[in-house]
């Protein structure tokens, strides 16, 4: 007796062992209204080898029950668009992390650049409408409140000032570009360590051979998942030498 055939989509994977959801259209025709109407199914797929992903268009055979809720296995990929789909999604997420870097980096150096110009320009309006300057008389009350203002915010009682200025503020600010640049560097790091990791992945002797630095035994049983994160665990600690030799960075 034949068995049970469907064509499906891949709607959701990962989430169980070996174990894909597939959705299956199908016509059916309705009695009341004397029409054939398309009718959605969602089956719940064996995968013994875990190399569907979401967009693959599969078919689904009728298999002895493996569960309460499992009675299809994946007999063949018709059409693996999901396999591009990871992919693209994972070229896009390092293009995005590349541009916020640079935006990043380029929203810093205005940022210092504007505000090393609004200290000096605070600095010359208070200069210019100091007690000792003869200027004053030409300022406007509205600007003699306005340098008064600044004076008041940079704690200045005299002209030349005898203290230094603007210490709490600059160190301030140092400090808040720091934090922004180690924030940078961390996601630079991130962005060559996904690249690295995607280039061990997609290479199977690479695998093979960090995770028996590793000192892992029989990795034909280790899920896809498992290696991928031994494999980022490694990255994380090795030496260049080692990357060297992997052939993941230059001398």
């Amino acid at each position: 007796m034949a068995r049970q055939n469907f064509v499906g989509l891949v709607i959701s994977q990962g989430k169980m062992a070996k174990t894909v959801k597939v959705r299956v259209q199908q016509k059916s025709y309705n009695k009341k209204i004397h029409k054939e109407l398309i009718k959605r199914k969602d089956y719940l797929v064996h995968d013994e080898g875990e190399i569907c992903r979401e967009g693959d268009l599969v078919r689904i055979e009728a298999t002895r029950p493996l569960s309460p809720r499992k009675f299809f296995a994946v007999a063949e990929i018709k059409k693996n668009k999901g396999q591009q789909f990871a992919k693209y999604e994972e070229e896009a997420k390092n293009q995005v992390l590349q541009e916020e870097n640079i935006k990043a980096s380029f929203f810093l150096k205005r940022r210092k650049e504007t505000s090393q110009q609004d200290i000096i320009k605070d600095l010359y309006q208070i200069q210019k409408l100091s007690l000792s300057s003869p200027e004053r008389i030409t300022f406007s009350e509205n600007e003699i409140n306005k340098v008064n203002e600044l004076k008041l915010k940079y704690g200045i009682t005299s002209w030349p000032p005898k203290e230094k200025l603007f210490d709490l503020n600059v160190e301030k600010l140092s400090q808040e570009i720091e934090n922004l640049k180690l924030e940078l560097n961390k996601i630079q790091k991130e962005v060559e360590l996904d690249k690295k990791l995607m280039e061990i992945i997609e290479n199977e002797n690479k695998v093979e051979i960090i995770l028996q630095k590793m000192g892992k035994q029989n990795t034909s049983d280790l899920k896809n998942s498992i290696k991928k994160n031994l494999c980022k665990k490694y990255l994380k600690s090795a030496q260049h030498s080692e990357l060297i030799e992997l052939g993941l960075t230059s001398n």
